[in-house]
């Protein structure tokens, strides 16, 4: 049990240590531009959602069949 807490320590220092010669200025810049890639990722993945429900809608409209699961062997 102490030797897996001690792998996680090492684990988030060997993590952690590509950031030690950055200043604080870098840091916070750093955080921010990848505070702005998230952001752009999320609205990213909310149009994707928004493609999909539309689509679907499409499809439910003009051939509901499309989407129906044949009944497969019984279990």
């Amino acid at each position: 049990m102490v030797d897996t807490k001690r792998l996680k320590d090492s684990a988030v220092l060997d993590q952690s240590a590509k950031y030690y010669h950055l200043t604080h200025d870098e840091l916070i810049s750093l955080l921010l531009q990848r505070e702005r890639e998230l952001s752009q990722r999320d609205e990213h993945v909310q149009e994707l959602e928004s493609y999909i429900d539309r689509l679907l809608v499409r499809i439910m409209e003009t051939s509901p069949t499309l989407l129906q699961i044949p009944p497969g062997p019984p279990k």
